[in-house]
């Protein structure tokens, strides 16, 4: 049991290195884009991978999601080497069908995209979203063999390329078409090079392999997820998108550059639900909610603690931006709320996944895309970027609040609502406080660290179980290093028959 638990947090933190690193490099690359490009030029790449983004993720089909669930149990014939094949390929002659339809409105889309009509940022669109489903599934291999090591790498370097691909255009000549053209041919490179590396995991007589039980698993899984996938793109690109219908690309560069920001909140949600997701499946049932209880209790803390204390620190922090981005720290908190509904959702809606009734998931997000929609459409005219950040909050809210309201209706997974009153109402009073005191630093900042002093005061008792939690695991991980014997001791070593303790 303890080898399996040691096994499990290896792989965890394992998996979670990746969103680290790469968030950390990127943190590292946006103040050095912001000084390279105007606004303008950079809002123009930023919404290129919006839209290739989009045309990958309408291209997997759903079957990427389908292969990590039938990889351990094949249906029919099919091998995991077979699917692979079987779902990569498909994903890649769904991405030319689409690439050779989108064609007849290619002058449309480069405008849309770069605001010129040029045929090679619409090539290049289609090769970076073509580029995009080989690397999606050739990552796939990686996380299902648990081979953090090489996922870690490859998703590192991934980064490394994307990043390091413009950011030395934009020494040279900083123009955003240059540098989407220099994106998509390292993108373009970087992964022929890991298809010949990883070319043996390809089975090229899967054909053999496909019939009729083995399609109706695949489609049966993969079709539904569809809708989902583009309701979840909408969701966060609706913004930019109409940024760049009711505004222009400047608009789009300073908001994104804050978006990259406010996107630290989503590095703590992907090392919680690496583990948490698991943890709900397996103990759901064990009639022991108190765990549950104490977690959002202690998520809802943390994450508010760590969004007010960013909120009040963000004019140091923003001045790794360059001047003409600078004017964002005035909506930065409404962007830093939506990753933390989001977050907090996961400990209060966990019992729509528990019932199985994950349509639901797809509702509230339609919900929610259409209710940014809607508040972008009237706030944005009269606002700019601050309406196009009021309205993300807002569906981050309402988000929140539905899969909370919905998911206790099938398992209690809190205990009251206090936390979550207090997180939210605290996090809305220091945005708003933030945005109309703009022009008064000193009352901004009186405001701001009274909102945190009041944050601690609430939760005072989470905080003390989070400091008590912590310095039990210093004191737990000194023992483990003191007591650990050395290579020439013998002393604590095991019988020959026995287990390592």
């Amino acid at each position: 049991m303890e080898q399996t638990k040691k096994h499990f947090l290896k792989n965890m933190v394992g998996f979670s290195m990746t969103a680290w690193i790469s968030f950390a490099i990127g943190f590292i690359a946006s103040p050095i884009a912001t000084r390279l490009f105007l606004p303008e030029e950079l809002g123009k790449l930023n919404l290129f991978n919006t839209y290739a983004t989009l045309l990958a993720s309408v291209c997997y089909l759903g079957l990427d999601q389908a292969f990590v669930r039938f990889y351990r149990e094949p249906p029919g014939r099919s091998t995991a080497a077979g699917m692979l094949t079987f779902c990569a390929a498909t994903s890649v002659g769904f991405s030319l069908l689409s690439s050779a339809v989108l064609y007849l409105g290619w002058r449309g889309i480069s405008v849309q995209v770069a605001g010129e009509m040029d045929r090679s940022i619409f090539l290049c669109l289609c090769l970076f979203s073509l580029c995009s489903v080989l690397f999606r599934y050739l990552s796939l291999c990686y996380r299902m063999e648990q081979n953090a090591k090489l996922y870690t790498i490859q998703g590192v370097l991934y980064v490394l390329v994307t990043k390091i691909a413009y950011l030395a255009v934009g020494f040279v000549k900083p123009q955003g078409k240059v540098a989407i053209l220099a994106l998509t041919a390292l993108m373009g490179i970087f992964t022929f090079i890991f298809v010949l590396l990883q070319r043996r995991r390809f089975d090229i007589g899967f054909a053999m392999q496909v019939d009729k039980p083995f399609l109706k698993d695949m489609s049966g899984f993969a079709v539904p997820l569809i809708p989902m996938t583009l309701i979840s793109w909408l969701n966060t690109s609706v913004s930019p998108i109409l940024l760049r219908q009711l505004m222009d690309f400047s608009a789009i560069g300073i908001y994104t550059s804050a978006l990259v920001l406010a996107s630290t909140v989503n590095i703590i949600q992907t090392g919680f639900n690496t583990y948490w997701a698991p943890y709900v499946y397996e103990n759901y049932q064990s009639g022991n909610k108190g765990r549950f209880f104490t977690v959002h209790r202690l998520m809802a803390c943390a994450l508010t603690l760590f969004g007010l204390g960013v909120t009040l620190l963000q004019g140091p922090v923003f001045l790794l931006l360059g001047p003409n981005y600078r004017s964002s720290v005035v909506f930065f908190p409404f962007l830093f709320l939506s990753p933390i509904c989001y977050c907090l959702s996961e400990t209060t809606g966990m019992g729509i996944s528990i019932a199985k009734k994950t349509y639901w998931n797809t509702l509230i997000f339609l919900v929610s895309v259409l209710l940014n929609l809607g508040l972008c459409l009237l706030l944005i005219p009269v606002l700019g970027e601050t309406g196009a950040a009021l309205a993300a909050a807002a569906a981050a809210v309402a988000f929140l609040l539905l899969r909370t309201w919905i998911g206790e209706k099938y398992y209690k997974a809190i205990d009251n609502y206090r936390s979550l009153a207090c997180s939210i109402g605290l996090m809305l009073f220091a945005s708003f406080g933030n945005w109309l005191l703009r022009s008064n630093t000193l009352a901004r900042y009186a405001l701001l660290s009274g909102t945190l002093v009041l944050a601690c005061i609430l939760f005072r008792g989470e905080i003390a179980t989070l400091w008590r939690t912590a310095l039990q695991v210093l004191r737990e991980g000194q023992k483990v290093l003191r007591h650990r014997p050395g290579p020439s001791s013998g002393q604590n070593r095991p019988r020959h028959g026995e287990e390592e303790p």
